[in-house]
């Protein structure tokens, strides 16, 4: 894969909304320059509501996710289904996340932060490094076939941003409003995110992404870290 070779991009969140508020510029961005990109979900977020029963709003927010990955445009959508509070670092687990990484055949993976605010998030990291590792060895079997090597791995800027100082920025400055309609298909998260924490999240998106931007030297930017493992580091530049 040379620098000018189109790549697979694929951004693991823990839940439907996640990637939308951390890395959906530059998911769009990647999508611009022709790379193929791909979502994995790991939970259905059957728990942000006080007044709809868990399986029906695992259903809206199923269908809110695939809203907005149709104006990403991505490629594959693969939603593991785990309820919230469900992300667990086990081998079950680790095995169904593995065969979605071999199904979406990524060059570059993006998840969440180390230190993120809750279980399924800092879980879903943990998994995703190894994961990323066993999608490449033959020797773990799963219903899709391995890939050929061992992707990147970054990790975005979780929500509030605690402790995340970005060594990457990608200025978002062309996908900003993709971004914000993106986030805009997830209404009940929205409405969710509204009542239980004051947070209004085209503002918030647009503040944090501004920050970035002053950061950067640009309009808008979105904040990485690459993950300083062994296997996922890459040795130049991979994000537009």
């Amino acid at each position: 894969m040379n620098s000018s070779s189109p790549r697979r991009i694929l951004a693991i969140g823990a839940h439907p909304d996640d990637v939308e508020f951390a890395c959906a510029g530059t998911l769009a961005r990647c999508r611009d320059r022709g790379d193929a990109v791909s979502l994995i979900v790991m939970c259905n977020g059957n728990s942000a509501s006080s007044t709809m029963p868990a399986e029906e709003l695992a259903a809206v927010r199923s269908r809110e996710l695939n809203e907005a990955a149709k104006v990403l445009g991505a490629e594959t959508v693969i939603e593991l289904g785990l309820p919230d509070y469900g992300v667990w670092f086990d081998r079950e687990t680790l095995l169904l996340l593995t065969d979605a990484i071999r199904r979406a055949r990524p060059d570059v993976v993006i998840t969440h932060f180390e230190a993120d605010y809750g279980g399924d998030h800092n879980n879903t990291l943990q998994l995703a490094r190894d994961a990323t590792l066993a999608a490449s060895v033959a020797g773990v079997k799963t219903a899709h076939s391995p890939i050929p090597k061992m992707p990147y791995l970054y990790m975005m800027e979780p929500l509030g941003g605690f402790g995340f100082q970005p060594q990457i920025y990608v200025d978002i400055t062309s996908t900003i409003e993709v971004k914000i309609r993106m986030i805009e298909c997830h209404r009940s998260q929205m409405e969710w995110m509204s009542r239980y924490g004051g947070l209004d999240s085209r503002e918030y998106i647009r503040t944090v992404a501004k920050f970035r931007g002053y950061q950067a030297g640009v309009a808008y930017a979105e904040g990485f870290i690459a993950h300083g493992s062994f296997g996922h580091l890459p040795a130049g530049g991979v994000l537009p």
